[in-house]
């Protein structure tokens, strides 16, 4: 039993491995197509964006009636409602309900509809140039002019003008957690379960105040169609970069080779069945290095070379030996060799206390190259 449970918890550790990697590379991909919509968007007209925005995310309110939680969906296509009892109602009926619409919870922005009367509310002027800075105005405010904690709030802004002057009036919606948490958990949800709140007295339409995510972070699927577009034309530019470097190795191989022919055709014309035919000599004659092995085989150990001539087949060696006197027996022997003579007389040397020799012999291997066509008669 131990084994076995030893066993069962290994296998549990290597799928949380494997789970981890795969949320890791998931976030990755995820930063990556939120970083390209967004310098998409800078680069898109504002009207543009606004229509994009305005028509293409499906968006979902809900709020309490009674004993009832009414969902309406709005989307380009129509505006769906629905009511579900209030004590069955949470985030698994919403996500059924979604999907008998063709929709699934990321495509779609989903806030609670919350009374005016749980915000608080406060009005001020901000000058047009410090908007880029606004979030950390209005939390400067927060701490400054009001009594609440960062930590224990809710809060976003509205603009009351249009923004056509150089000062832009603004209502600044705040809202406690505790008090949006109890209103989420009258309609079986979360704060996690939503993406904004949204405001309404009962007398007017529900207006966005407060968004949890920004707009940059919930994916419209024109933008998520968009990048699966880049992931796509990504891979078929590597595989044409690939395809293109083959096909231009290839068309270099095939020059190179036409060359070398054009070049063997040419030394042939001009005279090269001379190199030709030593060519195929040196081919045929035994190898330097099969001659330099069986000298330093056959060759006594008190016996050192200082000189080696190989040529057509006959080779001169000189050196120093102790008996210098018996190396032409001794490679006249060798099954390589034949017919060693002395090239030079032995004579004594004083400094070395040996011999010098100079031997010369022919490798057995060796023989006359039969030479085909014009190769025969240039060599004639």
């Amino acid at each position: 039993m131990l084994t076995r449970k030893r066993t069962v918890i290994a296998m549990t550790e290597v799928s949380v491995a494997r789970s981890d990697s795969f949320h890791a590379l998931a976030a990755r991909w995820r930063d990556f197509s939120r970083w390209w919509i967004s310098q998409l968007r800078e680069a898109v007209p504002a009207r543009w964006l606004s229509w994009v925005d305005d028509d293409v995310i499906p968006r979902l309110l809900i709020w309490r009636d009674r004993d009832l939680a009414v969902c309406r969906l709005t989307s380009v296509a129509d505006t769906v409602e629905t009511r579900f009892p209030l004590h069955r109602f949470g985030p698994t009926e919403l996500n059924g309900w979604l999907a008998e619409n063709g929709l699934r919870r990321e495509q779609v922005i989903i806030g609670p509809v919350i009374g005016r009367d749980l915000f608080f509310l406060r009005d001020l002027s901000v000058p047009k140039a410090a908007l880029p800075a606004l979030p950390k105005i209005l939390d400067q405010e927060v701490l400054r002019r009001t009594p609440f904690q960062l930590s224990e709030i809710w809060h976003a802004s509205i603009p009351i003008t249009d923004g056509s002057a150089d000062i832009v009036t603004m209502c600044h919606w705040i809202i406690r957690k505790d008090r949006a948490d109890a209103a989420l958990a009258e309609l079986g949800l979360t704060a996690s379960d939503v993406d904004f709140l949204a405001a309404s007295d009962g007398n007017s339409e529900a207006a966005l105040v407060i968004a949890f995510r920004t707009r940059g972070e919930v994916d419209p699927p024109w933008a998520r169609r968009a990048v699966k577009l880049l992931a796509a034309a990504g891979l078929g530019a590597v595989m044409f970069g690939l395809v293109t470097f083959e096909w231009c190795q290839a068309s270099v191989a095939t020059g190179i080779e036409a060359s070398l022919i054009e070049a063997r055709e040419g030394a042939q014309d001009r005279g090269g069945s001379s190199q030709a035919a030593r060519l195929f000599a040196i081919k045929a004659d035994a190898g330097i290095l099969e001659i330099w092995d069986e000298l330093s085989r056959v060759l006594p150990d008190h016996t050192f070379l200082t000189e080696t001539h190989i040529a057509d087949g006959r080779v001169t060696i000189s050196g120093f030996s102790a008996d210098a006197a018996h190396l032409v027996r001794i490679i006249d022997q060798s099954p390589l060799f034949a017919g060693a003579t002395l090239a030079a007389a032995i004579t004594p040397d004083a400094t070395e206390h040996k011999d010098r020799f100079s031997i010369s012999f022919k490798v057995r291997g060796a023989r006359t190259v039969q030479l085909p066509g014009s190769a025969r008669s240039s060599a004639s």
